[in-house]
């Protein structure tokens, strides 16, 4: 029983180790992929603050780009952990998983509701009222697609929805994503400036985002 237990005991040490090494890697590139966009705004806003001193811009407009930069990162991290993807389940167990996207997914509607409230602040301000142009409007059926999504997800129990309204809600929320995409893209000052910076990266998350959502489809359907 001894040799048994001492036998197991040293396979179980690499695996938790492998498991370890591969967590740190997962975080790390996380970290990086949050902290590229974060560095385009950085270097953006000190460029703005030396040309400008209009304090709309300053108080307002910086801020609500970086909401929309790591709040559009965030919602593709608590996409990717609700796809229940098996080298993400070798590394972390479900519900951490589970837990996780939870927190990113609150955490990102939060800053992108903030960018669009204090964006609509910033046009009333500057232009004397809000502005409704085309790609304006895209972003704010985002945020309305978005919204009972996560109302739902906070408030799962007490509003005591069947699955089948579950789902449904969630399905709205999928489209959030790429509508968030064409609104950053063409209204976005970080995707203007030039660099490859945010736009390659954006780019990248987006086709990613595809794929995921093409393999869970098929995963779908081949249950059927």
């Amino acid at each position: 029983m001894t040799t048994t237990n001492a036998n197991t005991t040293a396979v179980e040490v690499p695996r938790r180790s492998g498991r370890d090494v591969a967590a740190a890697v997962i975080y790390l590139i996380a970290a990086v992929l949050l902290l590229l966009p974060v560095f385009e705004w950085i270097t953006n806003s000190y460029y703005f603050f030396l040309e400008s001193r209009e304090y709309a811009l300053l108080l307002l407009n910086l801020p609500a780009r970086l909401f929309a930069l790591v709040g559009f990162v965030l919602m593709f991290y608590q996409f990717v952990l609700g796809m229940r993807l098996p080298v993400f389940e070798k590394v972390f167990s479900r519900a951490v998983n589970l837990k996780h996207h939870r927190t990113l997914g609150k955490a990102g509607f939060i800053l992108i509701l903030l960018h669009g409230l204090t964006f609509l602040l910033h046009d009333y301000l500057v232009a004397g009222r809000l502005l409704f142009d085309p790609y304006r409007v895209v972003g704010m059926v985002a945020l309305a697609f978005l919204t009972p999504a996560v109302i739902a997800a906070w408030h799962f129990k007490r509003l005591k929805l069947s699955r089948n309204t579950w789902r449904t809600l969630h399905l709205f929320a999928y489209v959030v994503f790429p509508l968030g995409f064409i609104h950053g893209r063409n209204l976005g000052a970080e995707f203007a400036t030039g660099t490859w910076t945010v736009n390659a990266l954006f780019s990248v998350l987006l086709a990613i985002y595809v794929l995921l959502l093409l393999y869970r489809l098929a995963v779908y359907f081949r249950g059927q």
